[in-house]
């Protein structure tokens, strides 16, 4: 058995999971595969000026809105740009390819497993409008699922962005129950989305890089290499 699986048994044993009622889900690298496409777009802007996007950078941007992504990355490698042209050079780089984006594995069993049984589901994402739409185009049918998204890049009520829980709690206000957060299970891939649920008062199941050390995720509700792996029935939803 491998150290990851180690910690990840030994953290799920310790760990006490209530009964939700709603899930709440991050859209980038965790139902769809972009995180990936947006790392490779990212080093091709910084190649041209010796920079390398190493996995500390990336682990700072990954879970925030799109602009305070692209701040970060011009302010860290003192890019002779402003931010608003490094967005520009970006969607250059990735409009080609945003529309074949794949799902997560996973993704698909359990959104329909948990649609079939009126589950109440929503995404919150640091995602801009025209970003979300392109990026789930390809899989517009599936993503009827969910009741509501909350794009953290484009929403006024959202007024800071992840680790704060700002968009956690608009998704939850916006369920027609208005469920309280303790009701709500979030399904995140970023550190910081994981500090954010945290910081709602929700419980979070961590879907990170597999670099991600064991001790950075350890306050994870539950940590997990894949939503292939994700039971249902630990939070009183109906069994896979």
């Amino acid at each position: 058995m491998s150290e990851e699986d180690q910690g990840v048994r030994s953290h799920s044993r310790r760990c006490s999971f209530q009964p939700v009622t709603h899930c709440i889900f991050e859209l980038d690298g965790l139902l769809i595969d972009s995180e990936r496409l947006r790392t490779e777009c990212v080093q091709k802007i910084l190649e041209p000026y010796g920079h390398t996007y190493s996995f500390d950078v990336k682990m700072r941007c990954m879970g925030k809105p799109d602009a305070e992504q692209a701040e970060l990355i011009v302010n860290t490698f003192n890019l002779p740009f402003s931010r608003s042209e490094f967005e520009a050079q970006h969607e250059l780089q990735s409009h080609s390819k945003l529309g074949f984006i794949r799902l997560m594995p996973g993704v698909e069993r359990l959104l329909k497993h948990l649609d079939g049984f009126n589950v109440p589901m929503a995404i919150g994402c640091g995602s801009c409008r025209d970003s979300y739409r392109i990026k789930t185009r390809r899989h517009s049918r599936l993503f009827e699922v969910f009741h509501h998204v909350v794009l953290s890049g484009s929403d006024e009520e959202v007024k800071e962005g992840k680790p704060a829980p700002d968009v956690f709690l608009a998704t939850a206000s916006r369920f027609e129950d208005s469920p309280e957060p303790s009701k709500c299970l979030v399904f995140e891939s970023s550190l910081v989305g994981m500090e954010a649920a945290l910081a709602a008062g929700m419980q979070v199941v961590l879907v990170p890089d597999p670099l991600v050390s064991i001790r950075a995720s350890a306050p994870a509700t539950l940590r997990l290499r894949s939503l292939e792996g994700f039971k249902p029935q630990y939070f009183g939803l109906p069994p896979l």
